[in-house]
């Protein structure tokens, strides 16, 4: 089994362990056996989900399937720092984001609607004081950014990245979908996945991928509490549907122009952040190559002159290029040890028949749990 290989099976080893962990909790709290925890119960079952299962498993099992450090796999994942701007960047994506994944919640919520699911409704809160406000961001926004991330553009989108970068990221946007183990959450959750991938990828770092998907819910979370106190911001959200109940035609129009903006603000940000993430690292890289060959150039010099000196013929100094553009990159923090032999590796890249097992067994898990909430739904 070669490096590709053996990362990939580790991955989605720890991944469906992660699955069968989150299905079983699930099962515990449907059967009511977790009543006895009360009114926290729903915070324990965020602890344990996103921190033990989600982050833990994620970091602590797959360094030791791969048997390597803790601050190895951290790096392998992408937590490699961002300068202020590309936050400052990332920030606003998140709102952007916020704003199409209502429409996008809306047009699939329509659909579902229209098939004849019904959507569950929950208990109408009495009062929602500002400290529940900031304790639902913590559980809500925080935890899930940190702790979902690492599994999904981490632990798979890395993890199966052997496996050429259009599978990983298909893969893990599925997944991430699928694991909210619900129809109403999976097609939104997918684009989402896939956009978070995406970005993962052409920033080389996982953190904007965080903060984006931080914005989105604590946004989503501050939206339930403006609406419970009828401040602005909800009275802003509500204006497109207003706009669209008073005038049909003009309101569609206005939602149109809206999503249109809406994208091509998140497009020409997107090419932002790229620069000043990806763009800089490369061009550190590039700066470190140029310096390496003049170094090169310069022994080649010396070594031609020794030759003509000596009376001997030319003598051809060889450089591979690749191995020094991989190596600066390990030396500047943008690359590990495992991302040079996963790039350097030119075996097969077929994932082993063991990792194909634990791969399906994981969508048909999830697959099915997902098709019977929209039965149940119907039902």
């Amino acid at each position: 089994m070669n490096i590709k290989q053996k990362t990939s099976q580790n991955s989605i080893l720890t991944y469906f362990l992660i699955i069968v962990g989150f299905v079983g909790i699930r099962a515990l709290s449907a059967l009511g056996l977790l009543s006895f925890l009360g009114e926290y119960v729903s915070y324990v079952f965020t602890i344990v989900v996103q921190i033990g299962l989600l982050f833990c498993l994620s970091v602590f099992m797959f360094s030791g399937l791969q048997k390597q450090k803790i601050k190895t796999t951290f790096k392998f994942y992408g937590y490699k720092k961002i300068s202020p701007k590309a936050l400052v960047i990332t920030i606003a994506l998140g709102v952007i984001v916020f704003f199409l994944n209502i429409f996008v919640a809306g047009f699939f919520d329509t659909i579902l609607e229209a098939l004849g699911y019904n959507f569950r409704q929950s208990e109408p809160l009495t009062s929602y004081p500002v400290y529940l406000l900031f304790v639902n961001i913590i559980f809500t926004a925080v935890l899930p950014a940190i702790c979902e991330e690492t599994a999904h553009r981490g632990l798979l989108l890395k993890g199966q990245s052997g496996l050429g970068q259009k599978q990983a990221l298909i893969i893990s946007s599925l997944l991430f979908g699928l694991l909210h183990l619900n129809i109403e959450q999976f097609f939104y959750a997918t684009i989402i996945g896939f956009f978070l991938g995406y970005i993962s990828i052409i920033c080389d770092s996982i953190y904007p991928a965080m903060i984006i998907h931080f914005m989105n819910n604590a946004l989503s979370v501050y939206s339930g509490f403006a609406s419970f106190h009828k401040l602005t911001f909800a009275k802003i959200l509500s204006l497109p549907y207003t706009f669209i109940q008073n005038n049909f035609f003009l309101g569609f129009l206005f939602i149109i122009l809206l999503v249109i903006l809406l994208i091509m603000s998140g497009y020409y940000l997107m090419k932002k952040l790229f620069m000043e993430t990806a763009g800089k690292n490369m061009a550190n890289v590039q700066m470190e190559l140029y310096k390496e060959l003049a170094k090169n150039d310069y022994i080649n010099d010396i070594e031609q002159s020794k030759a003509e000196l000596e009376g001997k013929k030319n003598v051809e100094t060889k450089v591979n290029l690749q191995e020094i553009f991989i190596d600066k990159n390990i030396k500047l923090g943008l690359m590990t040890d495992l991302d040079r032999q996963l790039l350097s590796n030119k075996t097969q890249n077929k994932p082993s028949k063991i990792a194909i097992a634990i791969m399906v067994a994981s969508f048909i898990l999830t697959v099915g749990i997902t098709i019977f909430t929209f039965v149940w739904g119907v039902i």
